[in-house]
């Protein structure tokens, strides 16, 4: 009828704003993401390391100087997280972009100085306080722009729109290490001070188009139900099935339709009559029959699904414990131990972007096919079998020196795209088992596993000072494998995602 067009086109006025708004959500954060991974690309790894190392001599002082961004990251993220849950993470997401604001210039200005040799000292506290701002930024914005990106996509359906993001900060990895190649090609392969100092400026200067960007995102992108936790839309399927079955004068069924709740708990809708349609009145006086949702009365919620980001957190800060102790020190190893020229050090950075995009999305595709904890296991088992390959390499003589010594590069590039590639399900986990309003808080608990990596890295910049970074390396092994331990407590609790963005859920596992 023309008065049931009218309602329709005022509901389909209503729904395009808040459509378009997650639409910018997810492509705001995919832009962030890239623009975020390029400029972090040309200073914020092997550049800033070499130039730390080079001015003062001293693993320590590279260990430090992530250690403070460690601490900061930590005293940030937990207050930064529940002022984002119950205030605005459009407004806490802003702080962080002025927090950019600040440390970049200052980050800028120390780098000069201390290139030109003058006030080493001083020079090296301020590198120290930019860094703490940076990790205070990156625990204001990690935990908010992530809990909002999870809001807007739908619970079961997030692996692939993960995996996109995680795509997009890492393809524009390549363009630094690319810079560098260019830049050092043209002025004779070596690693000078003036060459680092230049590239950290460039760098620095990337990040403020990132403040901006932080800028343009808004509270009102979350989706409704659709985004809620496993657990929580189970509880409603539960409360509109007994409202339902009330309602109809029937009783509430004994045996729910668990083909249904697996449904609704991998993404796909719960089947049923439309809200208004529950109530209307049973044709020719019979009994109403309760429809599908209320027969999809939720069965009892696994009690270890509370369990699931207490493994996820463990997980992740024995796992950063273990990564802190060394990432920073792979370009260094390949520098001082394989004797590698910037421009061949810099090619291996090029490549792991590379080789990490393509394994996140076979990741992702893998996860689809065995379940997402079985996936990560694998991923990272095979992982750690490299990485303990280039330690025998090293150790043994075997590939020290000439060609055999790519064998090492080759096994790194494999070992760090399986070991991070697994990003996107392990994000799709615990987006999926989070309630949303806690979203956030979870996001910045993470960072609390940050300041393992960062705290980390200071110890293990002793250990590579005392014992090379081979040893180092054996303690890293050891962490991560206790890790992927941990993260075994999953299997068997987690589901299956549903099979793409828009279809129906999959089958639990």
């Amino acid at each position: 009828s023309v008065e049931t067009d009218r309602r329709r086109r005022r509901g389909a006025s209503k729904e395009s704003p808040q459509r378009l708004s997650e639409f910018t959500a997810r492509w705001l954060n995919l832009v962030v993401a890239a623009v975020a991974g390029f400029a972090d690309s040309v200073w914020n790894g092997t550049i800033g390391v070499a130039f730390l190392y080079d001015v003062w001599k001293t693993n320590k002082r590279v260990g430090v100087a992530e250690a403070l961004n460690g601490l900061a990251n930590l005293a940030v993220a937990i207050p930064a997280g529940w002022a984002a849950d119950r205030w605005s993470r459009a407004g806490v997401i802003k702080c962080g972009a002025l927090t950019i604001a600040i440390a970049a210039p200052l980050y800028a200005y120390a780098v000069l100085e201390a290139a030109a040799g003058r006030d080493l000292e001083q020079m090296y506290v301020l590198v120290c306080v930019a860094n703490m701002l940076l990790g205070g930024m990156s625990a204001i914005v990690n935990g908010p722009v992530q809990a909002l990106f999870a809001d807007s996509i739908e619970t079961g359906k997030r692996s692939k729109l993960y995996n996109w993001l995680f795509v997009c900060y890492i393809v524009p990895t390549l363009l630094g290490p690319a810079v560098s190649i260019g830049y050092f090609s043209t002025q004779g392969d070596e690693w000078r001070l003036g060459l680092l100092r230049n590239l950290i400026l460039l760098g620095l200067g990337l990040e403020i188009p990132v403040a901006i960007l932080l800028c343009l995102f808004r509270d009102d992108a979350a989706l409704g139900g659709s985004s809620d936790a496993v657990q929580d839309q189970r509880v409603t399927a539960t409360s509109r099935a007994s409202v339902e079955t009330a309602a109809t004068g029937g009783d509430v069924p004994l045996r729910p339709d668990t083909a249904s709740v697996r449904n609704a708990a991998d993404g796909g809708a719960i089947g049923g009559a439309a809200d208004g349609d529950a109530t209307d009145a049973p044709p020719n006086g019979s009994a109403a029959k309760p429809s599908a949702e209320a027969a999809a009365v939720a069965e009892p919620t696994d009690p270890r699904i509370a369990r699931i980001p207490y493994v996820v957190f463990g997980c992740d800060l024995v796992v950063a414990l273990g990564s802190g102790m060394t990432v920073k020190y792979f370009p260094l190893f390949f520098k001082e131990d394989l004797n590698m020229r910037p421009a061949a050090v810099q090619a291996i950075y090029l490549a792991v972007p590379v080789a990490m995009a393509i394994a996140s999305t076979l990741a992702t595709k893998l996860g689809r096919k065995v379940g997402r904890v079985q996936a990560v296991l694998a991923l990272r088992v095979f992982g750690l079998t490299c990485f303990a390959g280039m330690v025998v390499l090293y150790d043994r003589g075997i590939a020290r020196a000439g060609p055999l010594k790519y064998a090492i590069v080759a096994l790194y590039v494999v070992r760090t795209a399986s070991m991070n590639c697994t990003y996107p399900l392990e994000e799709s986990i615990l987006m999926d088992y989070v309630p949303k309003d806690t979203r956030a808080r979870w996001k910045s608990l993470q960072s609390v596993a940050m300041f393992g990596w960062c705290g980390s890295a200071y110890l293990g910049g002793a250990l590579a000072d005392e014992y090379g970074y081979t040893k180092t390396f054996l303690f890293t092994i050891g962490l991560q494998s206790t890790g992927v331990l941990i993260y075994a407590q999953l299997l068997g609790i987690v589901g299956r995602e549903a099979s793409g963005l828009a279809g129906g859920g999959g089958d639990a596992t």
